[in-house]
């Protein structure tokens, strides 16, 4: 079964020189980014009163073989993982 945290859980994220994630810590665990498969931007509610969203997504997979979509927040400037597959 897949979990899916819609309002991310927290990691760390090392960056590599491209500045793509060559690394993240999860649940106090290292995980090193194999490939990124996926990249896509989402940027909507400017207009809404209750708050702009603007993220990037990255779906990658782990040396261990993690298959998982990260996020970038682009306006707090944090990073979420989103979901986990199994």
């Amino acid at each position: 079964m897949s979990r899916l945290w819609p309002r991310g859980e927290p990691v760390q994220v090392g960056l590599d020189e491209a500045g793509r994630p060559g690394y993240f810590v999860w649940q106090g665990r290292l995980h090193r980014v194999q490939t990124i498969h996926q990249r896509w931007v989402v940027d909507t509610d400017w207009w809404s009163s209750q708050g702009r969203v603007w993220r990037e997504y990255l779906a990658l997979v782990t040396q261990e073989g993690l298959l998982c979509v990260l996020y970038h927040d682009r306006l707090g400037e944090g990073w979420y993982l989103a979901k986990v597959y199994d």
